[in-house]
């Protein structure tokens, strides 16, 4: 038979403590009864998290949930509650105030005891003596620790990028900052046509700014598209209003203290009274460094987000898993998850995600995952253009490993699906199956 584990049980009225699986019937030092004696949880490990974005918080979910008793320390630079970071574009449309932004209410984190500390930014981490120092002379001790510290925005050494008026997106103060610049008609231009890139020039041509984007690959999000759906998608953004320039490289930023325009290099000037940098980010590793970890353009970890220091984590933008850096949302949220999992002793594995990409703010339908354009021989790509819309399916060996949905991305989550579960679609595709047909197929 399973005996009942130990608990540590203390009298309320005199403070005397007893040892069982049930309180004692009365007790022995002040007769009270049993009533009077309270469980004390039993000393719990401690956890200690550094970045409070979508994996540090992710993170402490999953400690809770694993061990309850675990003392779980959150620690922020910002000065906001942990928030949507995603929906900054949104933010800046219009679309949400920054009261929806919270990923949860100040209460959510007193009730599942995670302890939160805001505007507090870490300095050093001593692995030897497991504590991590903070700015204002703080220390932490940990016997987990996980690093979520993220990563900042590139910004290329171009001539100019000091002058004032000259801003990226990646904080909520960031946005604030911008949207104080746009509350009257300005020029703006977006260097930069990935993603953000392109949500941030839909959302402040929304406020009214005469928008310019430069892109200097030859087309937009070459990450996610394929020419010729960049071609669609450039011809619809332009529709809006919104200037796009392709191959086109930044020389230099003009003025004198304030940014006055964009020099091009090809002898172009553009006017421009805020420049928005989406060039990419870079993870953040001096903290990693003074660990002493194994890095490479992120923290190394293994499947289950161990470092090479066994007590210590990593988790999101911060972190190479299996040579690959996402710095996407969904998988910094599942990491968290696996490295709060894994650090309170039930590991969990990650297994890569295929990267996908969907576009908010300007209001046009694309989805985005997987390998976008044949690289092996044997490899098969369907495509259908047709009515303003693009869609493609790239196929390897029968099994679909990529797709662009453009202007209609209804069956983004059967695509997803269809990826993730790397299903096979042989025997459509022996038929002859086009593009089209396959997309009704898919409906079915």
């Amino acid at each position: 038979m399973n005996q009942l584990p130990l608990k540590t049980w203390v009298c309320n009225v005199c403070g005397f403590s007893s040892a069982g699986a049930e309180p004692p019937h009365g007790c022995p030092q002040c007769g009270t009864d049993r009533n009077h004696f309270e469980e004390i949880p039993p000393a719990g490990k401690r956890y200690l998290i550094i970045g409070a974005g979508i994996a540090g918080v992710s993170a402490a979910d999953a400690i809770h949930q694993a061990d309850p008793y675990g003392k779980v320390v959150l620690l922020s630079d910002e000065t906001e509650l942990p928030y949507f970071r995603m929906n900054l574009t949104r933010y800046l449309a219009g679309e949400l105030d920054s009261s929806k932004l919270d990923l949860h209410s100040r209460a959510w984190y007193l009730e599942n005891h995670i302890e939160l500390h805001l505007n507090t930014k870490v300095v050093d981490i001593d692995a030897r003596s497991q504590q991590v120092f903070s700015a204002d002379g703080r220390s932490y001790a940990y016997d987990a620790l996980i690093m979520t510290t993220g990563a900042s925005p590139f910004v290329p050494p171009f001539p100019g990028v000091d002058l004032a008026g000259v801003q990226t997106l990646r904080t909520l103060r960031d946005a604030n900052a911008i949207l104080a610049v746009c509350a009257r008609p300005v020029d703006v231009v977006c260097i930069g046509g990935g993603l953000l890139g392109l949500e941030v020039a839909g959302a402040i041509s929304r406020r009214g700014a005469q928008v310019s984007v430069v892109e200097s690959l030859p087309w937009l999000l070459p990450r996610q598209l394929d020419q010729a759906a960049s071609r669609i998608l450039q011809q619809k953004i332009e529709s809006m209003g919104i200037k796009v320039f392709t191959g086109a490289k930044t020389k230099a930023l003009l003025g004198e203290e304030h940014v006055e325009s964009v020099q091009l290099e090809d002898g172009s000037f553009l006017p421009a009274d805020l420049v928005i940098i989406s060039a990419g980010v870079s993870a953040n590793l001096e903290l990693a460094r003074k660990a002493g970890l194994a890095i490479n353009r992120g923290i190394l970890v293994d499947d289950m987000m161990r470092t090479s220091d066994p007590l210590i984590f990593a988790a999101g933008d911060d972190t190479e898993h299996q040579g690959r850096m996402y710095g996407l949302w969904i998988p910094a949220k599942s990491q968290g998850s696996i490295a709060g999992f894994s650090a309170a002793g039930k590991p969990a594995k990650f297994a890569g995600d295929p990267p996908s990409a969907r576009l908010k703010v300007l209001g046009i339908d694309l989805f985005s995952i997987g390998q976008i354009s044949p690289t092996e021989n044997g490899d098969l790509l369907l495509v259908d253009e047709s009515g303003g819309n693009y869609a493609s399916f790239l196929f390897r060996k029968g099994v679909l490993i990529g797709s662009i949905l453009l202007g209609d991305a209804s069956l983004a989550a059967k695509v997803k699906n269809a990826v993730e579960a790397q299903e096979d679609f042989s025997a459509q595709l022996g038929q002859g199956i086009s593009a089209a047909a396959f997309k009704e197929a898919l409906k079915a």
